[in-house]
C-alpha cells in the first residue's frame, strides 16, 4: 500500500524549481509582517509554503540570504512606484512620490525596517540587493530633477529622502500620525523641496 502522510505533516505541493523559490519568498514576506525579521525562521517559511524543511536551503544559503532577497524585492517595488510617480510635466511628481514612499512604509512596516537596517542583513554582502537600493535612489533623483537645477539634484534628492524617510519611520515606530495624514504631509514635503530648489536656483 502507498504510504500516507502522517496527520501532522503538511501536504507538500508540487512546485517547479522557480515556482518553489517564489513560493518561499511569498511565504517569507507574509511571515515577515506577522512575526518580524528576528523571529522568522526558514522552517516556518517552508511550512507556510507547503514545502519540505530542506526546500529553503535549495534556494538560499541561510536566513540572511532570504532576508536580503526580500529587501531586494522591496527596493525594486519602491523604485517602480517612484518611477510611476513621475509625470511628463513634473507638476505633482514630488507629492505622489512622497505619498507612495510613506504608504509603502505604513503598509509593510517589517519589510521597511528590513530594507533600512543592518541588524539582520548587511546589504553590502549582497550586491544585488545593494544595487536595487541604489536604483531606488536614482529613481528618486529623477523625480527631484523635475524641479531642481541639475547641479543640485543629488543634494536635494538626499534631503528629500531624509525628510520623507524620517517621517515614515516615525509613523511606523512611534505612531506619530495616522495614515490619513499621509497625503497632506506629502504635499508639505513637496513644498519644502520646491522651495529649497528655488532658493538653490536663485543663488546660481
Amino acid at each position: 500500500m502507498p504510504r500516507r502522510s502522517a496527520p501532522h505533516e503538511p501536504a507538500k505541493r508540487g512546485y517547479h524549481h522557480g515556482n518553489a523559490r517564489n513560493a518561499l519568498l511569498t511565504a517569507a514576506a507574509g511571515l515577515l509582517e506577522k512575526l518580524g525579521a528576528a523571529s522568522l525562521s526558514l522552517r516556518q517559511v517552508a511550512e507556510r509554503a507547503g514545502l519540505s524543511r530542506q526546500a529553503p536551503y535549495n534556494h538560499f544559503k541561510n536566513k540572511e540570504a532570504l532576508l536580503a532577497e526580500l529587501a531586494r524585492e522591496g527596493y525594486e517595488r519602491l523604485a517602480a512606484s517612484l518611477a510611476a510617480s513621475r509625470d511628463a510635466q513634473g507638476r505633482n511628481s514630488l507629492e505622489r512620490a512622497a505619498e507612495s514612499y510613506i504608504r509603502r512604509a505604513q503598509e509593510a512596516p517589517a519589510l521597511f525596517r528590513l530594507m533600512f537596517s543592518r541588524e539582520l542583513v548587511d546589504l553590502a554582502r549582497f550586491p544585488a540587493a545593494a544595487q536595487a537600493g541604489a536604483a531606488a535612489f536614482e529613481a528618486l533623483k529623477d523625480i527631484v530633477a523635475t524641479c531642481a537645477p541639475a547641479d543640485r539634484v543629488a543634494d536635494l534628492a538626499l534631503a528629500a529622502w531624509s525628510l520623507v524617510h524620517g517621517y515614515a519611520t516615525l509613523c511606523i515606530e512611534v505612531a506619530l500620525e495616522p495614515a490619513d495624514r499621509r497625503a497632506e504631509r506629502a504635499r508639505l514635503f513637496a513644498r519644502i523641496l520646491r522651495a529649497a530648489a528655488a532658493t538653490s536656483d536663485a543663488h546660481h
